[in-house]
Formats: C-alpha cells, sequence, structure tokens
C-alpha cells in the first residue's frame, strides 16, 4: 500500500509545464571555404549542461531539431576537426546557419575496436557482413543469432523481450504482419544490414507525441537487390515414402511499387502456418478491447505437444500468397494481400490420464486422426502516413473450410467427425489528425462472420450436433487530445454493439438436459476513458480510468424469455516508466478491473466439444474483479552486445462462478456453478544476450517461473491446489572459426501441482538441441545436429529420446546449391511426454516420421 501511495503521490506531484515544442532547422559550413560539414553532432542543452537531445547533420550539412522551450538553454555544435561552439537558444532564429572553425584535434595512440552493433539515435544497426555466413541460406538464420533478437517457434520476431510492432523492407510495410514470408525465404546475400527502430511510432502524426514501448525491424536490401526482381527456386525429392518440397519465391522492392509472390507445396513435415501467421495486431482500439466474445465449442483439433512439430506432421501441405504495395503520392499507399492455405495431416497419437481419485479410473485413448483445411485470406488497404494527418482502411476477407476425421480406440471405441467452417468479412478504419498540439483520432470496425459447424459421433449409436452461428459487430471510438509541452490529456470514448445468433441441436444423446439453443444476444457498451500522460526524457507517466456501460439483452426461443441485465466496468491503470540512462529503463503498472459476467455464461442448453466432453452454462449476474502489478527492467548496451530485460507480474482474481467437472457414465460434463473463485497469480519471465568475437557468438538464458495458487471444483467437491512452473533455456550460437560454428539450446522444465488431501505429482522434462557446421572449403558444408528429450514421470519412471539429422551442401556457384539431408536417422517412431490438466495428469505418446532422406537444388536467380 505504501508503494502505491508513493506512485500516486508522485504523478500528482510532477509540476505542470505549460510549454511550447520548436524546431531548428540550419546548415553547418566550413569557415574556410564555405563547404557543408556532414556528420556534425547537434546537441539541445539545458541549465545545467545535461544534454536531453541531438541529431547529426546530413552531406549536405543540414540538420533539423526539436526541443521544448521551457527547458532548453544551448546549442551545441561539435565534431572532430572543428572548434566546438555552443549558441544560447535565445539568440537563434527558426532557420540558422553556423561555421564552424577548423581546429586540429590531438589524439594520442589508441587501437580502434568497430562495436559489433551500429547505433544512430534510436536506431541499432546489425550489418549482414559481420554476422551472416556462407552456410545461412535465409534471413531468419541470421536473425536467430543476432544479440537482443530472439525468433520464437512460431516465427515471432522479439527484440529484448517485446515483440516488434512492424516489420519493414526497404522501409516499406506491405506484409500486413506476416512477415514469416520474408524471413523464410529472403536470402542473406541480397541484405545489407538489419535495423531494430527503438520505441518505434509507426505514425508520423504521433511522433514526438505518443512514444511505443516496441520496435520496429527492417531488412535494409542492397544496392543491386533494389529496383530488380529476385527469385529462389527450390526443389527436393526424397524416400520413405516418397517425399517432394518444391517453392518459388520472387520478390521486388522498387521505389513506387513493392511485392512479393511465393508459392510451396511439401509433405516433409512443413508446417505453412509458420509463414502465414499474422504475428502484429493491427491494434486500432484502447487496451480494453477484446477481439474475439464468443468462443467455438466444438474442438477435434489436433493437440501440439512440446517436440519439433515438423518430427509429427505427416502432411500435405500448400501455402500460396502475393503481398503488394503501390506508392501513389506523398505518404500515400495502396496494399493488396491474397493467402491460400491447405493442409492434410494424418496423425496417430495415444495418452493415458490420471485423475488423481480413487473413484475415478484411468481414461486411455488411442487416435488416429486425419484432418483437412483450407484458407483463403485477402486484404486490401488504403493508407495515408503524414506528419499532420493519418488515415488507413483495412478490408479483409477470410473463409476457412476444416474438418477431421478420426478412429477412437481404447476404453471406447467409435469414430467421430467434425466440420468446423467459417466465413467473415471486416473493415477497419482508422484517422488521425494534428490540429495544431492537439490530436483527433478516429476508429472503427466492423465484421460478420458465420460459422455452421457439426459433430458426429459413432459409437453403438450415432450422435450428431449442429451448431450454428452469425455474429455482426461494430465498435466505433473517438479520441481527442490537449498537448500542453510535456502533458498530454486524452477524452477517449467509444460505443461497442454486437448482435450474435447462436443455434445448436444435439440428437442421440440420453442425459436429463436440455439438448437445443436458440439464443439471441444483443449486446452494447459504451464507454469513456479519459487519460492524463506526462512525459520528458526521463520520465513517462499515465493515468488512465476507462468506464463502461453494458448492456446485456438477451432472447431465449426455446423458453420464449426475454431477459435484460445492466452492468457498469471500471478499469483504472497506472503506468510509471523511468528511463534511468541511455542503457537502462525501468517501468511499473497498477491495474484494476471491474468487469460483467459474459453474456454466453445465458446458453443453457447442453453442448458437446468433442465425442467425451460436454459443456453446460449457467447464467451468471455476478461481478469479476482483477487486481495487478507489473514491473519491467530492461538494460541494453549496443557497444558491447548486451541485452537484458525482466518483467514480474502478481495478480489477484476473484471470478463470480467455477468449473465443476462431472463425470457422468463415459462423459466428462463441464458446467459452471455460480460460487465465487479467489485465485493468485506470480509470473516472473527475464532474459539476456550476449554477442561475443565481435558478432561471431551469441549466448543467452531466457528462464520463467510461475505460481499459481487456484481452486478446481470436480464432482461438486471443491480443491485447492498450487501449480508451480519453471523453464529454464540457455543457448550458444555462432561461429567459432571461420571452417566451424555451433547452435547449441537447452530448455529445462519442472512442473509441480500439489492438491490439498492428495499426493504432490511433479514432473521434468529436458530438451537439448545441438547442431554442428564444418566449412572445409567455402563450396561446401557438412552439418550433423541431434535432439536429446527426457521426460520423468511422477511414478518415477522415465523415458529418453534421441534424434539425429545430417546434412551436406554444395555451393556449386553464387546462385546453385546442392544439398543431401537425412533426418530421424535413428528411425525413432514415438515420442512421450507429460502434462497437467484440471485436478489430472496425462501422459502422451505422438507417433514420428520415420527416417527421411532427400536431395534438394536451389537457384537463385
Amino acid at each position: 500500500m505504501r508503494l502505491i501511495t508513493t506512485i500516486i503521490a508522485m504523478f500528482f506531484g510532477l509540476t505542470v509545464t505549460y510549454g511550447q515544442t520548436k524546431e531548428i532547422c540550419g546548415k553547418v559550413f566550413d569557415q574556410e571555404d564555405n563547404s557543408p560539414i556532414a556528420g556534425v553532432i547537434v546537441q539541445i542543452k539545458d541549465s545545467v549542461g545535461n544534454s536531453y537531445q541531438y541529431t547529426i547533420t546530413n552531406n549536405k550539412g543540414e540538420y533539423c531539431i526539436r526541443y521544448n522551450v521551457s527547458v532548453a538553454e544551448l546549442l551545441r555544435f561539435q565534431c572532430m576537426g572543428y572548434k566546438t561552439q555552443e549558441i544560447n537558444i535565445s539568440e537563434i532564429q527558426s532557420t540558422n546557419t553556423i561555421y564552424m572553425i577548423s581546429q586540429p584535434t590531438q589524439l594520442q595512440d589508441v587501437i580502434i575496436k568497430a562495436p559489433d552493433i551500429e547505433q544512430r539515435s534510436d536506431t541499432l544497426t546489425y550489418y549482414m557482413s559481420k554476422y551472416a555466413t556462407v552456410e545461412d541460406k535465409k534471413i531468419s538464420d541470421v536473425l536467430k543469432r543476432l544479440p537482443g533478437i530472439k525468433v520464437e517457434d512460431n516465427g515471432q520476431i522479439k527484440y529484448n523481450g517485446e515483440p516488434i510492432n512492424k516489420f519493414y523492407i526497404d522501409g516499406s510495410d506491405f506484409m500486413d504482419g506476416r512477415y514469416g514470408i520474408a524471413t523464410e525465404n529472403i536470402n542473406p546475400a541480397d541484405v545489407a544490414s538489419v535495423e531494430v527502430l527503438e520505441n518505434h511510432q509507426p505514425m508520423q502524426v504521433l511522433k514526438g507525441l505518443e512514444f511505443s514501448d516496441q520496435a520496429g525491424l527492417n531488412i535494409k536490401l542492397k544496392e543491386e537487390a533494389r529496383h530488380r526482381w529476385i527469385a529462389i527456386l527450390n526443389g527436393g525429392v526424397g524416400l520413405s515414402p516418397l517425399l517432394y518440397d518444391a517453392s518459388a519465391f520472387a520478390m521486388r522492392i522498387a521505389g513506387k511499387w513493392q511485392n512479393m509472390e511465393s508459392v510451396r507445396v511439401n509433405n516433409t513435415g512443413w508446417n505453412p502456418a509458420s509463414q502465414s501467421t499474422q504475428h502484429i495486431d493491427n491494434r486500432i482500439f484502447g487496451n480494453g478491447y477484446v477481439d474475439m466474445l464468443w468462443d467455438d465449442y466444438i474442438d477435434v483439433g489436433i493437440q501440439s505437444s512440446p517436440i519439433d512439430e515438423s518430427r509429427t506432421r505427416d502432411n500435405l501441405s500448400l501455402l500460396a500468397n502475393t503481398s503488394n504495395s503501390w506508392h501513389i503520392g506523398e505518404g500515400k499507399d495502396v496494399k493488396f494481400n491474397l493467402t491460400y492455405e491447405g493442409d492434410k495431416l494424418d496423425y496417430l497419437t495415444g495418452y493415458e490420464t490420471n485423475y488423481f481419485d480413487d473413484d475415478i479410473p484411468s481414461f486411455i485413448e488411442r487416435n488416429q486422426m486425419r484432418t483437412q483445411a483450407h484458407r483463403i485470406g485477402g486484404q486490401w488497404a488504403l493508407q495515408v502516413n503524414r506528419p499532420t494527418f493519418f488515415l488507413k482502411d483495412n478490408l479483409y476477407i477470410d473463409a476457412d473450410w476444416s474438418n477431421a476425421v478420426s478412429d477412437i480406440g481404447g476404453t471406447l471405441s467409435l469414430s467421430q467427425k467434425s466440420e468446423t467452417p467459417s466465413f467473415s468479412a471486416t473493415n477497419d478504419l482508422q484517422l488521425v489528425k494534428r490540429i495544431d498540439d492537439n490530436l483527433l483520432t478516429i476508429s472503427s470496425r466492423n465484421r460478420y462472420a458465420y460459422k455452421p459447424h457439426t459433430l458426429l459421433v459413432t459409437e453403438n449409436d450415432e450422435i450428431a450436433e449442429n451448431i450454428t452461428s452469425g455474429d455482426f459487430r461494430s465498435v466505433t471510438e473517438a479520441r481527442y487530445g490537449w498537448i500542453f509541452g510535456r502533458w498530454n490529456i486524452y477524452a477517449h470514448g467509444g460505443v461497442d454493439f454486437n448482435q450474435h445468433n447462436m443455434e445448436s441441436n444435439l440428437y442421440g444423446l440420453q442425459l436429463p438436459y436440455a439438448m437445443q439453443n436458440d439464443v439471441n444476444f444483443s449486446l452494447l457498451n459504451a464507454y469513456i476513458a479519459p487519460e492524463a500522460s506526462y512525459e520528458s526524457y526521463k520520465w513517462r507517466v499515465t493515468l488512465s480510468v476507462p468506464t463502461g456501460y453494458n448492456l446485456h439483452h438477451v432472447r431465449d426461443r426455446k423458453v420464449e424469455g426475454n431477459i435484460t441485465d445492466n452492468y457498469v466496468a471500471v478499469t483504472p491503470s497506472l503506468y510509471v516508466r523511468h528511463q534511468i540512462s541511455a542503457k537502462m529503463e525501468i517501468a511499473a503498472q497498477l491495474r484494476y478491473s471491474l468487469t460483467p459476467p459474459k453474456a454466453s455464461t445465458y446458453i443453457s442448453g447442453l453442448l458437446m466439444t468433442d465425442f467425451r466432453n460436454l459443456y453446460m452454462a449457467t447464467p451468471i449476474t455476478e461481478y469479476g474483479d482483477t487486481r495487478s502489478v507489473t514491473m519491467t527492467f530492461k538494460y541494453r548496451n549496443p557497444i558491447t552486445s548486451l541485452f537484458f530485460n525482466f518483467t514480474g507480474k502478481y495478480e489477484w482474481s476473484s471470478n463470480p462462478y467455477m468449473t465443476n467437472q462431472l463425470f457422468l457414465g463415459d462423459y466428462i460434463l463441464s458446467a459452471l456453478s455460480p460460487m465465487r473463485n479467489d485465485g493468485r497469480n506470480l509470473i516472473l519471465n527475464g532474459g539476456i544476450s550476449k554477442g561475443l568475437m565481435s558478432g561471431r557468438m551469441t549466448i543467452g538464458l531466457d528462464a520463467g517461473y510461475i505460481h499459481m495458487w487456484d481452486n478446481a471444483m470436480r464432482q461438486n467437491i471443491i480443491s485447492p491446489y498450487r501449480l508451480q512452473v519453471l523453464n529454464v533455456q540457455p543457448y550458444l550460437k555462432g561461429h567459432f572459426t571461420n571452417w566451424f560454428s555451433a547452435d547449441y539450446r537447452l530448455a529445462y522444465s519442472r512442473n509441480v501441482l500439489d492438491i490439498d488431501d492428495a499426493e504432490n505429482s511433479n514432473n521434468d522434462a529436458l530438451k537439448q538441441y545441438m547442431t554442428l557446421t564444418f566449412v572445409p572449403h567455402k563450396k561446401w558444408q557438412l552439418t550433423i545436429g541431434g535432439e536429446h528429450y527426457y521426460t520423468r514421470f511422477s511414478s518415477g519412471n522415465s523415458a529418453n529420446l534421441i534424434l539425429l539429422d545430417a546434412s551436406v551442401r554444395w555451393n556449386v556457384s553464387k546462385r546453385v546449391d546442392i544439398s543431401l539431408t537425412a533426418s530421424n536417422l535413428l528411425n525413432q517412431r514415438e515420442y512421450r511426454y507429460v502434462n497437467y490438466g484440471l485436478l489430472s495428469e496425462t501422459n502422451y505418446m505422438y507417433r514420428l516420421r520415420g527416417r527421411n532422406i532427400m536431395a534438394s537444388v536451389e537457384i537463385r536467380l
């Protein structure tokens, strides 16, 4: 409580400064020959000599720099070989010319060592000449070795612990967040450098007014790779069984037209989602906005495993994409993206679940499944991004046809089939207008989605379920901001309307519950969110108090009843960020949330999610609330290639209901019970990475810890439990010499589940990845690698798995590569691991792809 009081007192104790922001532009010349001087450091200094803003003159000696009238005192010009000059701000006009006097600089004898990473203002530059090697086939191979940058298994890129907010190629953003297509295809030989744009603000109209904690990433191409087509063709065939992998990629980044084309067909375990997933959320509303209000109840998909999915996917996959951007005027672009994704999988798994209850027998399942998915997504966008005006209109059309067929064995013998298609159209509109020192923002989203889902379970008799939903949602939000020097005051409000229809029928199931739903929901959320923020070069403080009125109108056609409920939601938050130094920052956030119940609790008829699991809701009218405190610390030193980040969060939550797990013969019914449930969570995450040997090596450590105190309910009995999860992941990757490189990763996790009146259950899992690459000649690379998986179960039993791979690559020329790859040389066919559920422990078994041998050729045009 003392900490909260101190932070609030600090916030309200800040002095309000009603200053103005001005800009100085000018030129710097040599006094002797009147030639422009490039590289002059121009600094703004305050009354005590502290520098808080700077810029550097360009090749024409030109510069522009903004400053706050109430703080700035001096303008300082400094350049090696010239005498430093300082001029009082009050003596300078809006435009000026400075003449510097030559002055030889006497230097001591020093050994100069170039830093691994170049930094200019908020931009870090990683040069490919330092980090890329002959064995790197795609830019993602290099990104994974850059200090401070992490590429997740799903392809998402993070910088110092935070996901990037934009991905550019030569300053152009035309991928709509699906940058996996670029990172998995662009050759490092065509890239000059990778730039990290720290605290990146994508909207020019907001630069200098609103700051971002996230970074952007820019892939800067070599001059010879611009304004022309770059194409890469890949083809491969293999054995055990007949394998094939073919792809074509083409890209042209020109001044007025940027485009990227790719197509790939594959049956070697590759997942097209690794390239088609949208990693950047195009958020246009405030932080309280929830994108998906309704769940999909039928869930008969494939469960993921800790092992690399390419080891378990028996697939036939196709991905085709076109991404285009046309520059049609100053700051004005038109974008078009179209993606088709097809994925057919054959899948075999088994599991045994222990419920920690002598009255509930263990359940054994063997599942042989085939899934097929076809997805088409299109996007059209118009964007205007100028210093005083921003406009973006996005139209998305998405269609998804998915089905799954499986034969179930074990405790039960049956078959099931599901079809879960969906069709949606979404239009996003955002406008930001700068009016003098004020800001006007208008955002709107309109979406319609239609989902006709079916499930068929066949044992002795048939059980069939049809769930059809139609959903229309319209959100309009306005925001007006007053800028007073370092203070920003915002009036923020909007209306969120949702019309949702849901109809379901469940046939063939003999249970004493309603088997049908026919419900119409009309949901209205009108909200305001006043916000005040203070910005300086060392402090950022934001206080916001979102408050909303929620109207839930529910019409149940089965019982001919109407229900109307009214709620108020409040979500205040206080955020404080302190820039301790140019390398170090700390931030804290206090947040409270009082939220109304979900409208979906009014769906009272029984729903079947798969052959064994059922769901039934109960109308809930009580509020839930959540309190949390979050602390973040970041350090980065590009000169020494050292990056560190840490986040800690403690959360208290109180929910108005619990999920009661009921065992009804062969079925498990998850029913909502109107009973308050209080829980707590402690979440700690951090990472450190360090570049060594002038960019040749990177070492690092990622770690996380979760401690959860909660309650579970089964057979109407409440069981308090505590769950602890520890993850530690050290890694080392890079080049020891010109002819030898290594990539080593270790991932250790420990899970401990402690249930009152029951024996503790724990599980240890260890994964090790090692890849060694030898380059005996610049045209040859030999790679050998292995993966080791170890799992120790609660019973004391353990499982070991070792997978070995090898490959040989021949660089025939600068444009042609030939490779021979062998995976799973030991022909391992089974993988086991353990996972925890609601008061249960499940031991899984996955079938692995067998030994695969493949020959491939790559041609760069």
